[in-house]
């Protein structure tokens, strides 16, 4: 063969091999599961609680009828389970459905609790899922026992905050409770003035793409977040909000496009246990 052949022949072995590292990488990014774990110790906990926070499934499935998913969660032996909304993207009718299906075989195994997002911000949707024995928590909230601990779970809908946003005007806070806010998109100030112990929420999905040293590449129409500060710059993981715990999730899905980058799906397993 002619050193010009044998040259074009190794440059598409090449080309071949990294296309197949990038879709290698690709597939592993964006369809394999990881679990995180947060311990959050407060005084208010006498009996540990253990919960499952899932966010912005987008109508993804990880496994045959989300198997793996449900696995992931079964190892975590959850006490009760929040979801913080998107679970499908708007007007996508089979990720509706994969996403129902799914929260409600969740919904006989453990208590359910369910807000929305600004995609499955669905009334007829909810209604299902209520009938399926989810609790839909729309400016609604439920104490929940464990043991000798009981939380109160405040959930809110809102996929949008104006200025005089105030939870004071929806809520009493019993301040001897611990009390857990879940809402789709993060407003941290105001939860904390508030007075909860603890906020979780979604919408983030990480950034989507993460790079090292840099954090999440893009949030709420800011590049870079992480670097700008304030409220955008809360895309994944555990912050301190002044006395109050904020949790975002990086989520299971990916919206617009399928793809993530150093931040796989995840489940997030969060332990309450007594201390502070």
């Amino acid at each position: 063969m002619k050193p010009k052949q044998e040259k074009k022949r190794h440059g598409c072995r090449n080309f071949i091999l990294y296309c197949l590292i990038l879709a290698g990488i690709w597939y592993y990014s964006t369809f394999t599961l990881t679990t995180t774990e947060v311990t959050i110790a407060s005084e208010k906990i006498q009996d540990p609680i253990t919960f499952v926070q899932i966010t912005d499934l987008h109508g993804f499935s990880f496994g045959t009828d989300n198997a793996y998913l449900l696995k992931a969660i079964d190892a975590a032996n959850p006490d009760f389970i929040v979801s913080t909304g998107d679970m499908f993207t708007a007007g996508d009718a089979k990720g509706e459905r994969i996403a129902e299906q799914f929260l409600a075989k969740l919904a006989k195994r453990y208590p359910v609790y369910v807000v929305n997002g600004e995609h499955d911000n669905d009334r007829d949707f909810e209604a299902r899922l209520s009938e399926a024995g989810v609790r839909v928590l729309s400016y609604q909230y439920e104490d929940i026992s464990v043991g000798a601990s009981t939380v109160r779970l405040y959930g809110i809908n809102n996929v949008y905050y104006t200025d005089s946003f105030d939870l004071h005007n929806e809520f009493q806070l019993d301040a001897g409770r611990y009390n857990i806010v879940a809402a789709h998109i993060s407003n941290s100030d105001a939860f904390s003035e508030f007075g909860a112990d603890l906020a979780l929420c979604g919408d983030t999905h990480g950034g989507q793409v993460r790079l090292p040293l840099i954090g999440a590449l893009y949030n709420r129409g800011k590049w870079l977040p992480e670097k700008a500060g304030g409220e955008d710059a809360y895309t994944k993981g555990l912050y301190e909000v002044g006395r109050m715990k904020l949790f975002v999730s990086s989520g299971l899905g990916a919206s617009p496009l399928p793809v993530r980058f150093g931040n796989r799906p995840e489940i997030a397993v969060i332990h309450l246990v007594n201390g502070g």
